[in-house]
Formats: C-alpha cells, sequence, structure tokens
C-alpha cells in the first residue's frame, strides 16, 4: 500500500475555496532582535500585496502516438461516496475541474488514512505517465541554490500555496488528465500533482517569473493590477488577431519578450514552489520582498502566509538549516537518519544510502 500511495496523485481537501489570511499574523521578524518599526515596515509591504496571500496553504506534453489510456471507474464504498462528491463539487465551484468527452480517463483510488477512517482521494495515473514523455527541463541543483545564501544576514521563504494550480492547462493536456468515477468524467483545468513532467513545468514557469525571459501574452496582460503594470513599468502590446490566439500556445510558444526592467529580480533560483533569499540589510530585504511582491502578482501566483517566514535570522530550506553562520542539517532530520533501524533488505540499503548521501558534506570522514 505504501508503494502504491507513492504513485497516485493525491486530490487535496479544500476547506475553503479562498481561504482568507490576516497580515498581522504573518511570521516577520525574530523576537528581541528586529524592532516595532522594522516589523512595521516589513508588513506594509506585506498589506500591499494582500492579495497574493492565502491562509492555507499547463501544460503536460502529449504521450507520443499513443493510444488514449480509458481504463473503468473503480468500486468507491458505499460510506466514502458523500465525501468522493463533496470534494469534486468544491474543484468544479473552485474552477479547477471539469466536466470532460476525452477518449482519456484514468481512474479514481479511495485510500485510508491511518486513522483508519477518513480518506484521500486519488487520481491513479501510473498507466498513463508511463506514456508521457520526459521533458528535460532541468531542476536547480540544491547545492548551487544553499551556496547563494550563505553571504547574508537576514532571510525570509516563500511558500507558494497549491502551487502547480497556478498553471493553467492546454487544450490538448486537459483531455489526457481526465479521470473517471461513479459520479462521471471529468478533467483538470489547472494543472495537478501527479501528472509526469508536472514539476519540471512549474519549475520553467517560477523561473521565468523570477529571471524574466518572456511577458504574458496581451489578451491576459490586460487583466494584471495596474498597479503592478506601473510598478513594472510595462507599456500596452498590441493585441493579437483572435485567429492567432485561438491556437492554444503556452507563453513559451507565444515567446514575446520581457523587457529590460523585467530582468532577474532575486538573482537566484526556486527550488520548485519554495523560495528563499537573503540580504546583508533589513532595509534590502525589504526591498526585495517588495519586487518579489509585484512580480509574483504579475504572473498570478499565490503565497501561503502560514508557511512563509519574512525577515528571520535562521530559516529552513530543502532540509537544511541557513543562517549568517552558515548552513547545516536540521536537527530534527539528522534525528530520525540517526533513528533509522539497521537496513536488511537491498531497497532497505538503498534508502539508508541516500539518506546519508543527502548530507554527505557534514559527514566527517576518518
Amino acid at each position: 500500500m505504501a508503494q502504491l500511495r507513492d504513485q497516485l496523485i493525491m486530490l487535496p481537501e479544500i476547506k475553503e475555496l479562498t481561504p482568507e489570511c490576516n497580515i498581522d499574523e504573518a511570521n516577520v521578524g525574530v523576537p528581541g532582535v528586529t524592532t516595532p518599526e522594522m516589523e512595521a515596515k516589513m508588513r506594509r509591504i506585506l498589506k500591499r500585496h494582500r492579495s497574493i496571500f492565502l491562509g492555507d496553504g499547463n501544460a503536460a506534453p502529449a504521450p507520443a502516438r499513443a493510444k488514449p489510456v480509458a481504463l473503468h471507474a473503480r468500486q468507491i464504498a458505499a460510506p466514502f461516496l458523500v465525501k468522493v462528491f463533496e470534494l469534486l463539487k468544491k474543484l468544479l465551484e473552485a474552477e479547477f475541474i471539469e466536466h470532460s468527452e476525452s477518449e482519456w480517463s484514468s481512474p479514481i483510488v479511495i485510500v485510508l488514512k491511518k486513522n483508519g477512517i477518513d480518506i484521500r482521494m486519488c487520481i491513479d495515473y501510473r498507466l498513463l505517465n508511463l506514456l508521457i514523455k520526459l521533458s528535460r527541463y532541468p531542476l536547480p541543483l540544491i547545492d548551487d541554490l544553499l551556496v547563494d545564501v550563505k553571504s547574508a544576514m537576514w532571510f525570509m521563504s516563500l511558500d507558494m500555496a497549491s502551487g502547480f494550480w497556478a498553471v493553467r492547462m492546454t487544450e490538448r493536456a486537459k483531455l489526457i488528465s481526465a479521470f473517471v468515477c461513479r459520479f462521471g468524467h471529468f478533467q483538470w483545468l489547472r494543472m495537478p500533482f501527479g501528472l509526469k513532467n508536472a514539476p519540471l513545468i512549474y519549475q520553467s514557469i517560477i523561473n521565468n517569473c523570477l529571471w524574466g525571459f518572456v511577458r504574458l501574452p496581451p489578451e491576459e496582460e490586460a487583466t494584471v493590477d495596474s498597479e503592478v503594470l506601473k510598478f513594472l513599468d510595462l507599456e500596452p502590446q498590441e493585441v493579437l488577431k483572435p485567429e492567432i490566439k485561438a491556437l492554444d500556445m503556452t507563453v513559451f510558444r507565444r515567446n514575446i519578450p520581457a523587457p529590460s526592467q523585467m530582468g532577474p529580480v532575486l538573482g537566484r533560483s526556486s527550488y520548485i514552489d519554495d523560495i528563499a533569499h537573503g540580504a546583508s540589510t533589513w532595509d534590502q530585504l525589504c526591498k526585495d520582498l517588495d519586487a518579489l511582491l509585484y512580480r509574483l502578482r504579475y504572473w498570478n501566483f499565490s503565497v501561503s502566509l502560514p508557511k512563509s517566514e519574512f525577515g528571520k535570522l535562521t530559516i529552513p530550506f530543502l532540509s537544511h538549516e541557513v543562517s549568517a553562520d552558515g548552513i547545516r542539517a536540521l536537527p530534527k532530520i539528522v534525528k530520525g537518519i540517526e533513528d533509522l533501524p539497521f537496513p536488511s533488505t537491498y531497497k532497505g540499503v538503498q534508502s539508508f544510502l541516500g539518506s546519508l548521501n543527502y548530507y554527505n558534506k557534514f559527514i566527517d570522514y576518518p
């Protein structure tokens, strides 16, 4: 069952479609170190961009000449039917999914939580993922991202809220993402977790947001807040002909170059949906945060306020602890590795060595 869970797309439990947050509760500053004036300055920036903060935290390439995967709906036990219906209804209301007439269909699977009572609804994309070509887009090297923050004094970390859902699906990808259950046939309007290449597609979009290669097409840029366009100093674009807009091209296929003022906003990348950044002074960190939030608003990314930290001397990042004193392994994870039982199988040895290798740079060899 554990191996099965790793290969399924888990659908999140949506409590609210637009969870509200209180900016005054943002994790800002360090008690006894930062002054009320310093913290107030940073909170003013957060309030200016409150629209992208939430209180909780496109396109999949087509299989190459593959026949559609069309699997039958699997049985759902009667006690779980109402819960499945409620989740589907919320996803429809949020416009994350829609009814489908696609030739493709992957089945829904119900997985019991550890308490044996509650459930997680999943989509079994295993067969579909076997047919999708792996993207060659590179993920950043973790060691490179950690080196970038070594010389800073003040830090911030932002966690993108429902990160993949910020990415709209192309018409072709919607059809491929279709899933089936007792309640009908549905397909995704926003990119779900679990599809092969989803992390790589998201990385390409967040990289473009942070570095500034291309800009939004004119019809989408017209919906961006005027305050954001003014800050970015963007002139209106010429609207393309309707027949060109109908081609369903991504921003990378449209390839509209971003102007020079939309260059690197932080001078560093994120790791998928985790953004960490440091600055030598509090004022510089505030300036960088303001510029970053304007850029995120332009690309319509949302940030999970409870999972983000601002103006800290130490932040967790990619299972490491980053501070002005350097980088070290997170103590709780080190403790977990120390408590691992000695492996007794070949797979267990591989997993154990993989855990050690991640922190290899902290190990003193005789």
